[in-house]
């Protein structure tokens, strides 16, 4: 890619497979944006120069009830270090977890989507967002020198209005997720599942997306699993069902 302007898109999967949501990253001028699909015109990631970065709710949707900013999350990176460093600045990091993939979401696939290969059962695909001043060559060398394992790749490079770039990389790590379960509430009255098996084969319709708490100088870590729909049920019935996933990640710490 060239210019000071672009649109990527990926999803972790296939097209025809168990995949995560589409993200999509832009940029206009110097400033990038980020949002999965399931976000887009609710809330995104906005970094801009020199430092500052946001998620927020978008203008098209505006603040929530009775809040005067669309802000939800304000904190600053740290300045890019020069050329030649070997250093980034990653401001946003998104796991995606194979085990927690969906075959059923309802969204259309735009075209020129990239396609990449999850991480195998039980680890993480990782996606990280950085800004750099080293050039594209640079990084695919340093690369060369890690395991292959973590088949860590450059998905995008583009360079900004200054002498900056914007880099879009992914590589899997054997990190696993806990299982869990948000309750049931008024607003609505099932239980949302986040597990490894799917018995009913609901094929996790639902992307469901935790966020970090960034401070000064960290980078936002983003978390999407998928889930499905249940009828309420007690706690010592989910505890029985989610026990032996507990025990294994519990094992594997």
């Amino acid at each position: 890619m060239s210019g000071r302007r672009f649109d990527f898109r990926f999803s972790v999967g296939s097209v025809d497979g168990p995949r995560s949501s589409i993200w999509a990253i832009w940029s206009r001028n110097s400033q990038v944006y980020a949002a999965h699909r399931s976000m887009g015109g609710v809330q995104k990631f906005s970094f801009h120069t020199p430092t500052l970065c946001l998620h927020a709710f978008t203008s098209e949707h505006g603040p929530p009830s009775g809040k005067g900013s669309r802000t939800i999350q304000k904190w600053h990176r740290g300045l890019t270090p020069p050329g030649g460093s070997n250093q980034v600045v990653r401001v946003l990091r998104v796991g995606i977890a194979s085990d927690f993939l969906s075959t059923k979401l309802a969204e259309q696939i735009p075209k020129k989507t990239v396609w990449i290969t999850p991480a195998p059962p039980g680890g993480t695909t990782m996606i990280d967002l950085f800004f750099t001043r080293d050039r594209e060559a640079t990084l695919e060398e340093a690369i060369l020198g890690e395991p292959a394992c973590l088949e860590h790749k450059i998905r995008a490079y583009q360079p900004l209005s200054d002498d900056e770039a914007f880099v879009v990389s992914s590589w899997h790590s054997e990190e696993s997720v806990e299982v869990l379960r948000v309750k049931a509430a008024p607003h609505d009255l099932r239980d949302l599942l986040i597990l490894p098996v799917d018995p009913d084969d609901t094929g996790r319709p639902v992307r469901f997306t935790l966020f970090s708490k960034p401070q000064n100088g960290d980078l936002m870590n983003v978390t999407e699993l998928g889930g499905y729909w249940h009828t309420p049920m007690t706690d010592a019935k989910w505890d029985e069902m989610s026990h032996p996933f507990k025990s294994a990640n519990a094992e594997e710490k």
